[in-house]
């Protein structure tokens, strides 16, 4: 068992970016690719040649399959990697990140990162790194889907709080510029009108801040105290 903060110093485009530089082919296998706001790179189990990294920019991450539909599960942010799967019969049936703003990722030719990997990375804290950050954004995904419209809404804010947030010298969470109304609702499979109302009870509340960017939650363990209620 590790502890997350062994894992994760590793886990940065730079630090991969300097192990793959140990590979003299690296030129040849490695390019950066720019999106425009609105850009998206879609994966299926026919179109997964390249491991991708992020170096600059925010994407709403959508996984996507003929029982589920099409589902917002969570969002990418810089140093975030994606399509790092170990058993080619389980990868998600489509995966879909789109770019919230203008950003620029790092594609990597996967068999060329595979052989680098296993001659720079002999303990796997890559793939245990990508796979834990995995398990924690599928398993929220699914208790989210499990929840009432309003506890979804809450759980959303409380795992992009805990996840993503900056914890700034005002002693309140600074959640991402990028999000919004319709963001949150999507995530949280409501209305905007519906998610609107509860983020209008949580400012009455003292609980949230959203009339400007960045939104600000003011108290964690409330909005906590929220989420679990009636449990």
């Amino acid at each position: 068992m590790y502890h997350e903060s062994e894992l994760s110093v590793f886990y940065s485009v730079d630090q991969i970016l300097k192990l793959l530089r140990k590979n003299p082919a690296f030129s040849k296998y490695c390019y950066q690719r720019k999106l425009k706001k609105g850009e998206s790179i879609r994966l299926t189990p026919t179109t997964r040649g390249s491991f991708y990294m992020i170096e600059k920019g925010d994407f709403s991450v959508y996984y996507e399959s003929r029982l589920t539909g099409k589902t917002l599960i969570f969002f990418f942010q810089p140093n975030d990697v994606f399509n790092f799967p170990l058993l080619k019969e389980r990868m998600h049936p489509v995966l879909e990140v789109v770019a919230l703003k203008e950003a620029q990722v790092w594609i990597i030719d996967f068999n060329f990162m595979m052989s680098t990997v296993k001659l720079e990375d002999p303990r796997n804290y890559l793939q245990l790194n990508f796979l834990a950050t995995t398990q924690t954004q599928l398993g929220n995904a699914l208790i989210r889907k499990s929840l009432d419209s309003k506890k979804r809404i809450l759980h959303a804010l409380v795992e992009l709080t805990e996840h993503m947030a900056l914890y700034n010298l005002d002693k309140v969470y600074e959640l991402p510029n990028f999000m919004t109304y319709e963001l949150l609702a999507e995530m949280a499979g409501t209305s905007r009108g519906y998610t609107s109302r509860i983020l209008r009870e949580l400012r009455d509340e003292d609980v949230l801040d959203s009339s400007s960017r960045p939104w600000i939650v003011k108290d964690l363990e409330l909005l906590n105290d929220l989420l679990y209620e009636g449990t």
